[in-house]
């Protein structure tokens, strides 16, 4: 059981005291510190004997840099990921440990709620997601990847493969299942597995996560050999139809605010992709520049 964290608190001991209620007792805890401090005693001490928890203090390199850091401490065959703002029901260590397979090697994905149903804009976050994923089982037939906030792999496959990419910032995870694809390896939904994620989110930080998202998908699509992006227009082509039940499912006032979200999602995401195509364009003529110049006498 991995957990990054950057700034750990109160989210982060509300996601360890839901571990506890069910906590399977061969499995272990390892917190990750993405850079800063913490009050160890204060927050962790009265998990460490019901988790067996440990704790790693790292210098802030993102979150795939935390869970490989986290991967590479973990003693178990199997490893589950979630973040420091989700709240596991019980159970979901158990549901994920049960679907994965180390031969042949098969990573699973749980069910992932907006706790916070109040917040409008945690509740159109996890919609945008509910949606992407809904839309590429229908295109391609199969799971395509799953938020590393509620998934799990069997531990030696996935250090074979050299863990998340620390390159990527956003996106990591879609990276990484297309690797784990690309291997012949096998993804699965576990729908029992069930996570409630706390994204206390406001306007400013809903604009900078999808803006960051967008650059995520930009560096993803440009990576690896793949036709995603063809799959990427297909849905915010048809994402008017793919809304509609949960903007009618809201009711009036409710719905409406979530289709003006998605609207604005739409707006922020397209800025970030541009800036990260355009900025790799960039890094590219730098370097084919680079290479016509003669070397000096």
């Amino acid at each position: 059981m991995i957990i990054p964290t950057r700034k750990a608190g109160d989210p982060l001991k509300a996601c360890l005291s839901a571990l506890v209620r069910s906590f399977p007792p061969d499995a272990e805890t390892v917190v990750v510190l993405d850079g800063g401090t913490v009050d160890q005693g204060a927050l962790l001490d009265d998990f460490v004997e019901p988790l067996r928890l440990r704790w790693i203090q790292a210098p802030h390199g993102g979150p795939a840099s935390a869970r490989n850091r986290g991967l590479a401490a973990a003693r178990g065959e199997i490893v589950a990921f979630t973040d420091d703002d989700c709240r596991p029901r019980p159970g979901w260590v158990r549901a994920l440990a049960a679907g994965t397979s180390a031969s042949p090697p098969r990573a699973v994905g749980g069910t992932t709620f907006n706790g916070l149903e109040s917040n409008p804009y945690a509740d159109a976050a996890q919609v945008v997601l509910d949606l992407v994923a809904r839309h590429h089982r229908a295109a391609f037939g199969e799971e395509q990847f799953f938020p590393c906030n509620n998934c799990a792999f069997p531990a030696a496959a996935l250090r074979e493969l050299g863990g998340f990419n620390e390159s990527f910032r956003t996106a990591e995870d879609r990276e990484l299942c297309r690797r784990w694809r690309a291997a012949g390896f096998a993804l699965a939904p576990v729908p029992e597995a069930m996570v409630d994620h706390d994204a206390n989110q406001d306007f400013a930080g809903f604009i900078r996560k999808f803006f960051a998202y967008g650059r995520g998908a930009a560096r993803f699509h440009s990576t690896g050999n793949n036709d995603g992006i063809r799959a990427a227009a297909g849905f915010h082509l048809r994402l008017p139809v793919l809304m509609a039940p949960e903007v009618i499912r809201r009711g009036p006032w409710r719905g409406a605010g979530l289709a003006g979200l998605l609207a604005l999602w739409e707006v922020t995401n397209l800025p970030g992709f541009l800036a990260e195509a355009a900025s790799r364009a960039g890094r590219e003529r730098v370097a084919a520049n680079g290479s016509r110049r003669s070397p000096l006498p």
